[in-house]
């Protein structure tokens, strides 16, 4: 497997190209802003799959683009639909780089959904918290959590935005600290990525929600 982790856009959302290197198969994963650094990543790859660990904006702005060069299906939660053309803020979508409308999902991902990629296998984790239709995908065998804005190196997903609560961020977070190895490597959807066993240690915020 190939890993290629791309900070997008003036919030520096990590937008993941994986690719499989017996099948060259590829699956992008939040392409929120970069356009053209997105499709350079995906030069000499075939890609098959568009995935959005949730519907905001600066994590899908470049879909539309995506989907009208590639001609490749779009998959996220039904339910982040209703944030898809939500700029949140005036003028959040330009400053993010999003090019609006969004399309909506070709297919809608359930939990525990397996998604394969050539010979690589994605598990769906559906992680509500952040957004209601929020989800992870978990490459067992690679030992990696794409994790969106769930979980973040010292901190959380906020949980102050349309559709986020906390109760439900409380659940994911112990669900994803709980059942995945501490060994497994995490992108986050912004900043340095980490691995499950150091946000169990150094993480106060999360150790705060997980026991308040």
């Amino acid at each position: 497997m190939i890993l290629k982790v791309i900070p997008v856009g003036p919030l520096s959302m990590n937008c993941s190209i994986i690719v499989d290197e017996e099948s060259n198969q590829s699956v992008v994963i939040d392409p929120g802003a970069d356009y053209e650094a997105i499709l350079k990543a995906l030069e000499g790859t075939n890609p098959k799959l568009i995935l959005a660990t949730h519907g905001h904006i600066d994590h899908v702005g470049q879909v539309k683009k995506l989907k009208e060069e590639l001609k490749i299906p779009f998959f996220m939660h039904k339910g982040d639909v209703f944030l898809l053309n939500d700029p949140i803020w005036n003028g959040f979508d330009k400053y993010v780089g999003a090019e609006l409308p969004c399309p909506e999902p070709d297919s809608f991902l359930k939990d525990d959904q397996e998604l394969c990629v050539g010979s690589i296998k994605l598990k769906v984790l559906h992680t509500p918290g952040h957004t209601p239709g929020h989800c992870c995908f978990y490459l067992k065998e690679q030992k990696l959590l794409i994790a969106g804005d769930l979980l973040f190196r010292g901190s959380v997903g906020r949980w102050d935005l349309p559709g986020g609560n906390l109760e439900e961020l409380r659940r994911s977070l112990f669900k994803i600290i709980s059942e995945i190895p501490e060994d497994t490597s995490v992108v986050c959807g912004h900043g340095e990525g980490t691995t499950i066993g150091r946000e169990k240690v150094f993480n106060p915020l999360l150790r705060e929600i997980l026991t308040g």
